[in-house]
Protein backbone atom coordinates (compact mmCIF):
# COMPACT_ATOMS: atom_id res chain seq x y z
CA UNK A 1 0.00 0.00 0.00
CA UNK A 2 3.16 2.31 0.57
CA UNK A 3 4.17 2.58 -2.92
CA UNK A 4 0.86 4.03 -3.81
CA UNK A 5 1.32 6.93 -1.49
CA UNK A 6 3.28 10.51 -2.08
CA UNK A 7 5.81 10.94 0.79
CA UNK A 8 5.68 14.70 -0.40
CA UNK A 9 3.58 16.81 2.01
CA UNK A 10 0.77 19.39 0.48
CA UNK A 11 1.48 22.97 0.74
CA UNK A 12 -1.60 22.93 2.84
CA UNK A 13 0.14 20.90 5.00
CA UNK A 14 3.26 22.96 5.70
CA UNK A 15 0.82 25.96 5.85
CA UNK A 16 -0.67 24.46 9.21
CA UNK A 17 2.92 23.13 10.08
CA UNK A 18 4.16 26.98 9.98
CA UNK A 19 0.91 27.65 12.07
CA UNK A 20 1.19 25.34 14.88
CA UNK A 21 4.82 23.35 15.09
CA UNK A 22 6.53 25.27 17.97
CA UNK A 23 9.84 27.33 17.23
CA UNK A 24 12.82 25.35 16.98
CA UNK A 25 11.26 22.13 14.95
CA UNK A 26 12.74 21.77 12.11
CA UNK A 27 10.15 22.21 9.23
CA UNK A 28 11.77 18.94 7.47
CA UNK A 29 11.29 17.12 10.86
CA UNK A 30 8.04 18.20 11.16
CA UNK A 31 7.27 16.92 7.89
CA UNK A 32 8.44 13.59 8.55
CA UNK A 33 6.44 13.30 11.23
CA UNK A 34 2.72 14.27 9.77
CA UNK A 35 3.81 11.81 7.17
CA UNK A 36 4.98 9.26 9.34
CA UNK A 37 1.71 9.37 11.45
CA UNK A 38 -0.63 9.20 8.43
CA UNK A 39 1.02 6.45 6.82
CA UNK A 40 0.92 4.44 9.68
CA UNK A 41 -1.90 1.80 8.54
CA UNK A 42 -3.39 1.73 12.24
CA UNK A 43 -5.30 -1.89 10.94
CA UNK A 44 -5.77 -4.24 13.35
CA UNK A 45 -2.69 -6.27 14.12
CA UNK A 46 -4.57 -9.83 12.77
CA UNK A 47 -3.28 -10.34 9.57
CA UNK A 48 -5.65 -12.54 8.19
CA UNK A 49 -7.74 -9.54 7.43
CA UNK A 50 -7.38 -8.74 3.91
CA UNK A 51 -6.62 -4.74 3.60
CA UNK A 52 -8.85 -3.24 0.08
CA UNK A 53 -5.16 -2.28 -1.90
CA UNK A 54 -5.67 1.95 -2.69
CA UNK A 55 -6.58 2.72 -5.73
CA UNK A 56 -3.25 3.91 -7.94
CA UNK A 57 -2.97 7.78 -7.45
CA UNK A 58 -5.24 8.05 -4.55
CA UNK A 59 -4.35 8.76 -0.96
CA UNK A 60 -7.05 6.71 0.53
CA UNK A 61 -10.45 4.87 -0.32
CA UNK A 62 -12.69 7.90 0.23
CA UNK A 63 -12.24 8.94 -3.13
CA UNK A 64 -13.18 5.24 -4.85
CA UNK A 65 -16.06 5.21 -2.21
CA UNK A 66 -17.75 8.29 -2.44
CA UNK A 67 -18.00 7.74 -6.46
CA UNK A 68 -20.18 4.96 -5.81
CA UNK A 69 -20.55 3.55 -2.01
CA UNK A 70 -22.56 0.83 -3.02
CA UNK A 71 -20.27 -0.63 -5.67
CA UNK A 72 -17.52 -0.11 -3.90
CA UNK A 73 -18.65 -1.66 -0.93
CA UNK A 74 -20.01 -4.70 -3.17
CA UNK A 75 -17.00 -4.97 -4.66
CA UNK A 76 -15.03 -5.39 -1.55
CA UNK A 77 -17.49 -7.94 -0.16
CA UNK A 78 -17.79 -10.23 -3.07
CA UNK A 79 -13.76 -9.99 -3.17
CA UNK A 80 -12.73 -9.95 0.68
CA UNK A 81 -15.70 -11.33 2.79
CA UNK A 82 -17.33 -9.69 5.41
CA UNK A 83 -14.21 -8.50 7.29
CA UNK A 84 -11.84 -6.39 5.27
CA UNK A 85 -9.38 -3.54 6.13
CA UNK A 86 -10.00 0.12 4.41
CA UNK A 87 -8.94 3.51 4.90
CA UNK A 88 -12.11 5.70 4.98
CA UNK A 89 -12.29 9.48 5.77
CA UNK A 90 -8.56 9.04 6.33
CA UNK A 91 -8.61 6.81 9.02
CA UNK A 92 -7.63 3.31 9.35
CA UNK A 93 -10.91 1.16 10.03
CA UNK A 94 -11.65 -2.83 9.89
CA UNK A 95 -15.42 -3.03 8.21
CA UNK A 96 -17.48 -5.24 9.43
CA UNK A 97 -20.49 -6.55 7.53
CA UNK A 98 -23.52 -9.06 7.35
CA UNK A 99 -24.21 -11.36 10.29
CA UNK A 100 -21.02 -10.88 11.94
CA UNK A 101 -22.67 -6.40 12.84
CA UNK A 102 -25.03 -7.81 15.65
CA UNK A 103 -21.61 -9.06 17.22
CA UNK A 104 -20.16 -5.01 17.37
CA UNK A 105 -23.60 -4.23 19.54
CA UNK A 106 -23.81 -7.22 22.03
CA UNK A 107 -20.03 -6.97 23.13
CA UNK A 108 -19.51 -4.41 25.29
CA UNK A 109 -15.74 -4.43 25.02
CA UNK A 110 -16.99 -2.54 21.56
CA UNK A 111 -17.09 1.26 22.66
CA UNK A 112 -18.83 3.84 20.24
CA UNK A 113 -17.93 6.92 22.71
CA UNK A 114 -14.47 6.12 22.57
CA UNK A 115 -14.01 5.62 18.92
CA UNK A 116 -15.85 9.06 18.58
CA UNK A 117 -13.60 10.24 21.00
CA UNK A 118 -10.82 9.42 18.87
CA UNK A 119 -11.91 10.43 15.51
CA UNK A 120 -13.62 13.80 16.15
CA UNK A 121 -12.98 14.99 19.69
CA UNK A 122 -16.45 15.16 20.25
CA UNK A 123 -16.55 14.42 23.61
CA UNK A 124 -13.66 16.40 25.03
CA UNK A 125 -15.28 19.43 22.46
CA UNK A 126 -18.78 19.01 25.18
CA UNK A 127 -16.83 17.96 28.60
CA UNK A 128 -15.16 21.28 28.37
CA UNK A 129 -18.40 22.91 28.94
CA UNK A 130 -19.19 21.02 32.27
CA UNK A 131 -17.80 20.58 35.68
CA UNK A 132 -19.03 17.86 36.73
CA UNK A 133 -18.71 13.96 35.50
CA UNK A 134 -15.20 14.83 33.72
CA UNK A 135 -15.18 11.02 33.39
CA UNK A 136 -16.66 10.30 30.22
CA UNK A 137 -18.42 6.69 31.07
CA UNK A 138 -20.02 9.02 34.18
CA UNK A 139 -21.06 11.86 31.93
CA UNK A 140 -22.52 9.03 29.68
CA UNK A 141 -24.22 7.36 32.46
CA UNK A 142 -25.69 11.12 33.63
CA UNK A 143 -26.89 12.22 30.39
CA UNK A 144 -28.46 8.69 29.69
CA UNK A 145 -30.04 9.12 33.36
CA UNK A 146 -31.02 12.74 32.39
CA UNK A 147 -33.14 11.42 29.03
CA UNK A 148 -34.48 7.98 30.49
CA UNK A 149 -35.94 10.04 34.01
CA UNK A 150 -37.01 13.12 32.13
CA UNK A 151 -38.12 12.90 28.22
CA UNK A 152 -38.67 9.21 27.11
CA UNK A 153 -41.03 8.51 29.97
CA UNK A 154 -42.63 11.51 29.34
CA UNK A 155 -43.40 11.82 25.62
CA UNK A 156 -47.21 11.99 25.90
CA UNK A 157 -47.25 14.87 27.75
CA UNK A 158 -44.44 16.58 25.88
CA UNK A 159 -46.04 15.89 22.37
CA UNK A 160 -48.67 18.60 22.43
CA UNK A 161 -46.24 21.23 23.54
CA UNK A 162 -43.61 19.91 20.54
CA UNK A 163 -46.66 20.47 18.00
CA UNK A 164 -47.35 23.75 19.50
CA UNK A 165 -43.75 25.23 19.18
CA UNK A 166 -43.76 24.00 15.65
CA UNK A 167 -46.76 25.14 14.63
CA UNK A 168 -46.23 28.40 15.45
CA UNK A 169 -42.67 28.31 13.57
CA UNK A 170 -44.50 27.60 10.29
CA UNK A 171 -47.46 29.91 10.81
CA UNK A 172 -44.91 32.96 11.33
CA UNK A 173 -42.23 31.89 8.84
CA UNK A 174 -44.57 30.53 6.01
CA UNK A 175 -47.74 31.44 6.44
CA UNK A 176 -50.46 30.54 3.39
CA UNK A 177 -48.12 29.81 0.61
CA UNK A 178 -48.27 29.23 -3.34
CA UNK A 179 -45.04 27.86 -4.67
CA UNK A 180 -42.93 30.14 -2.02
CA UNK A 181 -39.55 29.53 -2.16
CA UNK A 182 -37.84 28.33 0.95
CA UNK A 183 -33.67 28.55 -0.16
CA UNK A 184 -32.55 26.75 2.43
CA UNK A 185 -35.15 24.64 4.19
CA UNK A 186 -32.76 23.28 6.84
CA UNK A 187 -32.61 26.86 8.58
CA UNK A 188 -36.34 26.62 8.53
CA UNK A 189 -36.67 22.99 10.05
CA UNK A 190 -33.78 23.92 12.80
CA UNK A 191 -35.96 26.48 14.03
CA UNK A 192 -38.89 24.05 14.62
CA UNK A 193 -37.07 21.55 15.67
CA UNK A 194 -34.90 24.32 18.39
CA UNK A 195 -38.08 26.28 19.48
CA UNK A 196 -39.86 22.99 20.25
CA UNK A 197 -36.98 21.93 22.37
CA UNK A 198 -36.37 25.11 24.11
CA UNK A 199 -40.05 24.06 25.41
CA UNK A 200 -39.05 20.60 26.30
CA UNK A 201 -35.64 21.69 28.13
CA UNK A 202 -36.54 24.76 29.76
CA UNK A 203 -40.02 25.49 29.03
CA UNK A 204 -42.59 27.49 27.56
CA UNK A 205 -41.75 31.09 28.39
CA UNK A 206 -38.05 30.28 27.28
CA UNK A 207 -39.44 29.33 24.24
CA UNK A 208 -40.96 32.56 23.57
CA UNK A 209 -37.03 33.94 23.83
CA UNK A 210 -35.21 34.61 20.61
CA UNK A 211 -31.58 34.61 22.07
CA UNK A 212 -32.60 31.07 23.71
CA UNK A 213 -33.76 29.58 20.20
CA UNK A 214 -31.52 31.06 18.27
CA UNK A 215 -28.47 29.58 20.71
CA UNK A 216 -29.96 26.27 20.76
CA UNK A 217 -30.12 26.25 17.00
CA UNK A 218 -26.52 27.88 16.28
CA UNK A 219 -24.51 25.91 18.86
CA UNK A 220 -25.72 22.87 17.12
CA UNK A 221 -24.56 24.12 13.84
CA UNK A 222 -21.13 24.54 15.44
CA UNK A 223 -20.85 21.34 16.73
CA UNK A 224 -21.61 20.18 13.11
CA UNK A 225 -18.46 21.92 12.53
CA UNK A 226 -17.08 20.70 14.57
CA UNK A 227 -17.54 16.95 14.28
CA UNK A 228 -18.35 17.67 10.08
CA UNK A 229 -16.04 16.30 7.01
CA UNK A 230 -12.74 17.30 8.34
CA UNK A 231 -10.48 14.22 7.95
CA UNK A 232 -8.38 13.58 10.75
CA UNK A 233 -6.43 11.05 10.01
CA UNK A 234 -3.17 11.83 12.03
CA UNK A 235 -2.34 11.83 15.24
CA UNK A 236 -0.97 15.79 15.04
CA UNK A 237 -4.07 16.42 12.71
CA UNK A 238 -6.39 15.39 15.88
CA UNK A 239 -4.39 17.13 17.97
CA UNK A 240 -4.38 20.40 16.25
CA UNK A 241 -7.85 20.16 15.93
CA UNK A 242 -8.64 19.71 19.92
CA UNK A 243 -6.10 22.59 20.47
CA UNK A 244 -8.39 24.85 17.83
CA UNK A 245 -12.29 23.93 18.73
CA UNK A 246 -11.43 22.86 22.48
CA UNK A 247 -9.28 25.10 23.83
CA UNK A 248 -8.52 28.22 21.50
CA UNK A 249 -11.87 28.97 19.24
CA UNK A 250 -14.68 26.62 21.57
CA UNK A 251 -17.84 28.20 20.37
CA UNK A 252 -19.70 26.37 23.24
CA UNK A 253 -19.01 28.72 26.08
CA UNK A 254 -20.60 31.22 24.59
CA UNK A 255 -23.81 29.61 24.11
CA UNK A 256 -23.67 28.38 28.02
CA UNK A 257 -23.41 31.86 29.06
CA UNK A 258 -26.80 32.81 26.98
CA UNK A 259 -28.86 29.73 29.02
CA UNK A 260 -27.26 30.95 31.93
CA UNK A 261 -28.37 34.41 32.18
CA UNK A 262 -32.03 33.48 31.14
CA UNK A 263 -31.73 30.25 33.27
CA UNK A 264 -31.18 32.19 36.42
CA UNK A 265 -33.98 34.73 36.80
CA UNK A 266 -36.50 31.63 35.60
CA UNK A 267 -34.97 29.77 38.38
CA UNK A 268 -35.44 32.27 41.34
CA UNK A 269 -38.84 32.46 40.63
CA UNK A 270 -39.65 28.79 40.40
CA UNK A 271 -37.60 28.61 43.92
CA UNK A 272 -39.72 31.68 45.25
CA UNK A 273 -43.24 29.81 44.20
CA UNK A 274 -42.35 26.83 45.68
CA UNK A 275 -41.22 28.41 48.74
CA UNK A 276 -44.61 30.25 48.95
CA UNK A 277 -46.45 26.71 48.27
CA UNK A 278 -44.62 25.09 51.29
CA UNK A 279 -45.45 28.25 53.41
CA UNK A 280 -49.71 27.64 52.23
CA UNK A 281 -49.29 23.96 53.03
CA UNK A 282 -50.47 23.45 49.33
CA UNK A 283 -48.34 21.20 46.52
CA UNK A 284 -46.18 22.87 44.25
CA UNK A 285 -46.90 22.75 40.97
CA UNK A 286 -43.64 21.67 39.25
CA UNK A 287 -42.88 22.93 35.89
CA UNK A 288 -42.44 20.05 33.01
CA UNK A 289 -39.25 20.51 31.51
CA UNK A 290 -35.77 19.09 31.82
CA UNK A 291 -34.07 22.05 33.38
CA UNK A 292 -36.72 21.56 36.24
CA UNK A 293 -35.58 18.23 36.53
CA UNK A 294 -31.97 19.01 37.01
CA UNK A 295 -33.02 21.11 39.73
CA UNK A 296 -34.97 18.73 41.48
CA UNK A 297 -32.28 15.75 40.76
CA UNK A 298 -28.92 18.40 41.64
CA UNK A 299 -27.32 16.23 43.92
CA UNK A 300 -28.42 13.08 42.07
CA UNK A 301 -26.16 14.02 39.31
CA UNK A 302 -24.06 15.59 41.21
CA UNK A 303 -24.06 18.96 39.53
CA UNK A 304 -21.63 21.46 41.07
CA UNK A 305 -23.53 24.54 39.95
CA UNK A 306 -25.97 26.71 37.42
CA UNK A 307 -23.08 27.14 35.19
CA UNK A 308 -23.00 23.15 35.71
CA UNK A 309 -26.78 22.40 34.74
CA UNK A 310 -26.56 25.00 31.82
CA UNK A 311 -23.45 23.21 30.37
CA UNK A 312 -25.27 19.78 30.49
CA UNK A 313 -28.42 21.55 28.79
CA UNK A 314 -25.82 22.39 26.14
CA UNK A 315 -24.53 19.10 26.08
CA UNK A 316 -28.12 17.79 25.48
CA UNK A 317 -29.39 20.26 23.00
CA UNK A 318 -26.45 18.99 21.02
CA UNK A 319 -27.13 15.44 21.06
CA UNK A 320 -31.40 16.04 20.89
CA UNK A 321 -31.35 18.89 17.68
CA UNK A 322 -28.38 17.75 15.59
CA UNK A 323 -29.12 14.57 14.00
CA UNK A 324 -32.98 15.03 14.54
CA UNK A 325 -32.52 18.09 12.42
CA UNK A 326 -30.53 16.33 9.49
CA UNK A 327 -33.00 13.28 9.81
CA UNK A 328 -36.32 16.18 9.23
CA UNK A 329 -34.62 18.25 6.63
CA UNK A 330 -34.11 15.23 4.82
CA UNK A 331 -37.43 13.80 5.05
CA UNK A 332 -38.47 17.24 4.03
CA UNK A 333 -36.32 16.29 0.64
CA UNK A 334 -37.63 13.22 0.21
CA UNK A 335 -41.43 14.50 0.34
CA UNK A 336 -40.52 16.46 -2.75
CA UNK A 337 -38.35 13.63 -4.27
CA UNK A 338 -41.30 10.95 -3.82
CA UNK A 339 -44.31 12.98 -4.20
CA UNK A 340 -46.56 10.08 -4.34
CA UNK A 341 -46.82 9.86 -0.32
CA UNK A 342 -47.80 13.22 0.09
CA UNK A 343 -51.17 12.63 -0.56
CA UNK A 344 -51.86 8.94 1.25
CA UNK A 345 -49.95 9.97 4.38
CA UNK A 346 -52.67 13.28 4.10
CA UNK A 347 -55.78 10.56 4.23
CA UNK A 348 -54.31 8.51 6.78
CA UNK A 349 -53.76 11.65 9.33
CA UNK A 350 -57.52 12.77 8.37
CA UNK A 351 -58.77 9.18 8.37
CA UNK A 352 -56.96 9.19 11.91
CA UNK A 353 -58.32 12.23 12.98
CA UNK A 354 -61.88 11.68 12.56
CA UNK A 355 -61.71 8.27 14.62
CA UNK A 356 -59.90 10.24 17.30
CA UNK A 357 -62.45 12.42 17.31
CA UNK A 358 -65.54 10.25 17.38
CA UNK A 359 -64.02 7.68 20.20
CA UNK A 360 -63.92 11.24 22.29
CA UNK A 361 -67.29 12.15 21.73
CA UNK A 362 -68.35 8.63 22.53
CA UNK A 363 -66.30 9.29 25.47
CA UNK A 364 -68.53 11.70 26.40
CA UNK A 365 -71.36 10.97 26.00
CA UNK A 366 -70.85 7.67 28.72
CA UNK A 367 -70.16 10.18 30.77
CA UNK A 368 -72.84 12.03 30.23
CA UNK A 369 -75.12 9.43 30.21
CA UNK A 370 -73.46 7.83 33.78
CA UNK A 371 -73.95 10.75 35.36
CA UNK A 372 -70.09 11.43 35.51
CA UNK A 373 -70.83 15.09 34.62
CA UNK A 374 -74.10 17.01 34.43
CA UNK A 375 -73.75 19.14 31.07
CA UNK A 376 -71.60 19.25 28.05
CA UNK A 377 -70.04 22.27 29.51
CA UNK A 378 -68.71 20.33 32.09
CA UNK A 379 -65.95 18.94 29.03
CA UNK A 380 -64.74 22.65 28.43
CA UNK A 381 -61.26 23.05 29.93
CA UNK A 382 -60.59 19.43 30.69
CA UNK A 383 -58.57 16.50 28.92
CA UNK A 384 -61.81 15.71 27.12
CA UNK A 385 -63.02 19.30 25.91
CA UNK A 386 -64.23 19.01 22.26
CA UNK A 387 -62.06 22.05 20.84
CA UNK A 388 -59.24 19.22 21.06
CA UNK A 389 -60.70 16.94 19.46
CA UNK A 390 -58.40 17.19 16.23
CA UNK A 391 -55.62 17.94 18.25
CA UNK A 392 -52.39 16.04 17.06
CA UNK A 393 -51.29 13.84 20.18
CA UNK A 394 -49.07 10.89 20.91
CA UNK A 395 -51.97 8.69 20.47
CA UNK A 396 -53.06 10.56 16.99
CA UNK A 397 -49.19 10.53 16.09
CA UNK A 398 -48.78 6.59 17.41
CA UNK A 399 -51.71 5.41 14.68
CA UNK A 400 -50.14 6.49 11.64
CA UNK A 401 -48.74 3.47 10.54
CA UNK A 402 -47.89 4.87 7.14
CA UNK A 403 -46.25 7.97 8.76
CA UNK A 404 -44.13 5.45 10.79
CA UNK A 405 -43.51 3.45 7.96
CA UNK A 406 -42.25 6.34 5.82
CA UNK A 407 -39.62 7.55 8.33
CA UNK A 408 -38.16 4.36 9.22
CA UNK A 409 -37.88 4.00 5.08
CA UNK A 410 -36.19 7.09 4.62
CA UNK A 411 -33.88 6.47 7.79
CA UNK A 412 -32.85 2.70 6.65
CA UNK A 413 -32.26 4.54 2.53
CA UNK A 414 -30.69 7.23 3.41
CA UNK A 415 -28.30 6.09 6.25
CA UNK A 416 -24.71 6.72 5.42
CA UNK A 417 -23.68 3.02 3.88
CA UNK A 418 -20.51 2.90 6.29
CA UNK A 419 -20.88 4.54 10.07
CA UNK A 420 -21.40 3.61 13.20
CA UNK A 421 -17.45 3.77 14.25
CA UNK A 422 -17.02 1.58 17.47
CA UNK A 423 -13.35 0.82 19.55
CA UNK A 424 -11.77 -2.38 20.51
CA UNK A 425 -11.03 -1.77 24.03
CA UNK A 426 -9.72 -5.25 24.49
CA UNK A 427 -8.29 -7.98 21.54
CA UNK A 428 -11.77 -9.53 20.10
CA UNK A 429 -12.15 -12.40 18.55
CA UNK A 430 -15.21 -12.51 16.42
CA UNK A 431 -16.91 -15.47 15.06
CA UNK A 432 -15.06 -16.28 12.14
CA UNK A 433 -12.05 -16.45 13.66
CA UNK A 434 -10.69 -13.11 13.13
CA UNK A 435 -9.39 -10.78 15.60
CA UNK A 436 -9.72 -7.10 16.26
CA UNK A 437 -6.86 -5.50 18.27
CA UNK A 438 -7.09 -3.22 21.09
CA UNK A 439 -7.67 0.01 20.34
CA UNK A 440 -7.95 -0.37 16.75
CA UNK A 441 -11.29 0.71 15.43
CA UNK A 442 -14.18 -0.67 13.25
CA UNK A 443 -16.76 0.69 11.04
CA UNK A 444 -20.23 -0.95 10.77
CA UNK A 445 -20.96 -1.71 6.62
CA UNK A 446 -24.74 -0.56 7.08
CA UNK A 447 -25.23 -1.50 3.20
CA UNK A 448 -24.91 -5.24 3.92
CA UNK A 449 -27.73 -4.96 6.67
CA UNK A 450 -30.16 -2.27 4.86
CA UNK A 451 -29.66 -3.70 1.72
CA UNK A 452 -30.08 -7.39 2.68
CA UNK A 453 -33.36 -8.79 0.69
CA UNK A 454 -33.70 -11.22 3.52
CA UNK A 455 -33.70 -8.65 6.27
CA UNK A 456 -35.49 -6.59 4.18
CA UNK A 457 -38.37 -8.86 2.75
CA UNK A 458 -37.21 -8.10 -0.73
CA UNK A 459 -36.49 -5.52 -3.21
CA UNK A 460 -33.89 -3.75 -0.33
CA UNK A 461 -32.21 -1.68 -2.49
CA UNK A 462 -35.60 0.17 -3.85
CA UNK A 463 -36.92 2.70 -1.82
CA UNK A 464 -40.67 1.21 -0.64
CA UNK A 465 -42.18 4.01 1.55
CA UNK A 466 -44.87 1.23 3.10
CA UNK A 467 -42.26 -1.53 3.66
CA UNK A 468 -42.95 -1.39 7.11
CA UNK A 469 -46.40 -0.68 7.53
CA UNK A 470 -47.60 -3.45 10.50
CA UNK A 471 -44.33 -4.10 11.47
CA UNK A 472 -41.43 -2.51 13.49
CA UNK A 473 -42.23 1.04 14.75
CA UNK A 474 -39.55 3.84 13.53
CA UNK A 475 -38.46 3.85 17.04
CA UNK A 476 -37.30 0.10 17.25
CA UNK A 477 -34.12 -1.14 16.81
CA UNK A 478 -33.02 -4.32 15.11
CA UNK A 479 -30.62 -6.73 12.96
CA UNK A 480 -32.30 -5.18 9.68
CA UNK A 481 -32.38 -1.30 11.04
CA UNK A 482 -29.80 0.32 11.81
CA UNK A 483 -30.23 3.79 12.20
CA UNK A 484 -30.30 4.27 16.19
CA UNK A 485 -27.89 1.55 16.48
CA UNK A 486 -29.00 -1.80 18.02
CA UNK A 487 -28.94 -3.77 21.65
CA UNK A 488 -28.26 -1.94 25.01
CA UNK A 489 -26.43 0.48 23.24
CA UNK A 490 -29.40 1.93 21.21
CA UNK A 491 -29.86 5.49 20.96
CA UNK A 492 -31.77 6.84 24.47
CA UNK A 493 -33.04 9.69 22.69
CA UNK A 494 -34.84 7.77 19.62
CA UNK A 495 -38.27 7.96 21.18
CA UNK A 496 -38.09 11.83 21.67
CA UNK A 497 -36.37 11.93 17.89
CA UNK A 498 -38.83 9.78 15.90
CA UNK A 499 -42.02 11.95 17.86
CA UNK A 500 -40.14 15.14 16.42
CA UNK A 501 -39.99 13.10 13.18
CA UNK A 502 -43.50 12.40 12.89
CA UNK A 503 -44.39 16.16 14.10
CA UNK A 504 -42.91 17.86 11.72
CA UNK A 505 -43.97 15.29 8.91
CA UNK A 506 -47.81 15.30 10.25
CA UNK A 507 -47.53 19.24 9.58
CA UNK A 508 -45.62 19.40 6.36
CA UNK A 509 -48.31 17.44 4.83
CA UNK A 510 -51.16 18.27 6.82
CA UNK A 511 -50.64 21.85 5.52
CA UNK A 512 -48.59 22.24 1.93
CA UNK A 513 -50.08 19.36 -0.99
CA UNK A 514 -46.82 19.62 -2.56
CA UNK A 515 -42.99 20.00 -2.10
CA UNK A 516 -41.03 20.88 -5.32
CA UNK A 517 -36.81 21.39 -5.79
CA UNK A 518 -36.04 24.35 -6.76
CA UNK A 519 -32.62 22.76 -8.55
CA UNK A 520 -34.02 19.25 -9.88
CA UNK A 521 -30.41 18.14 -10.68
CA UNK A 522 -29.65 18.74 -7.25
CA UNK A 523 -31.86 15.76 -6.08
CA UNK A 524 -29.71 12.92 -4.89
CA UNK A 525 -27.22 15.70 -3.19
CA UNK A 526 -29.93 17.12 -1.49
CA UNK A 527 -30.90 13.25 -0.32
CA UNK A 528 -27.49 12.88 1.33
CA UNK A 529 -27.56 16.49 2.89
CA UNK A 530 -25.61 17.29 6.47
CA UNK A 531 -26.44 19.65 8.81
CA UNK A 532 -23.23 22.30 8.60
CA UNK A 533 -22.85 21.32 5.43
CA UNK A 534 -24.39 23.64 1.88
CA UNK A 535 -27.86 22.64 0.87
CA UNK A 536 -27.36 21.73 -2.47
CA UNK A 537 -31.30 23.21 -3.40
CA UNK A 538 -34.31 24.98 -2.33
CA UNK A 539 -37.59 23.76 -2.23
CA UNK A 540 -40.97 25.56 -3.15
CA UNK A 541 -43.80 24.70 -0.61
CA UNK A 542 -47.63 25.03 -2.05
CA UNK A 543 -49.79 25.62 1.03
CA UNK A 544 -53.38 22.94 0.75
CA UNK A 545 -56.56 24.81 -0.40
CA UNK A 546 -58.47 26.00 2.58
CA UNK A 547 -61.56 23.58 1.83
CA UNK A 548 -59.32 20.86 2.03
CA UNK A 549 -56.73 21.78 4.79
CA UNK A 550 -57.14 19.85 8.10
CA UNK A 551 -59.27 21.61 10.94
CA UNK A 552 -57.44 19.95 14.08
CA UNK A 553 -56.34 22.55 16.38
CA UNK A 554 -52.81 22.65 17.16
Amino acid sequence: MLDLLTTTPSSETIKMLKTVVPIGVGIASAAYFVVKTILDDGYSLDKTIPTVPIRRGDYTHDYEYMENPDAFLKRCEEKYGPVFNCNIRGAPFTVISGAIVREIFTNDDFSFKDAAEDITGSISFTQSIVKSCKDKDAATKVLHEIIRDNVSNQIPLLTPRIVRQMTGVLERDMGNCDRKLVENPMLLILEMVSTAMVDVFMGDELAKNPEVVQTFAWCTYDFGQVIGPQVRASRFTKWFVRMKYIYLFNPLPKHVKVLIRAATPIILQRRKEEEEAVAKGIPYNRPMDILQGLLDDFEKYNFIDIDDVCGFLVVLVLTAIHSTTDSCTNMTFYLAAYPEVVEPLYQEQVEVLDQVAKERELERQEKLKSGEVSSAKDFEGTELDPKNDRDYTANVLKRLEKMDSFIREVMRFRMEKLRLEHMAMKDITLSNGMVITKGKKIIVNVRSVHQDDKLQDGNATEFLPWRFVGKNKASTPSVGYLSFGMGRHACPGRFLAVQELKTVASLMVSRYSKFEFQDPSKTTEALLALIGSNVPTGLYFTSRVPENAPTQAV
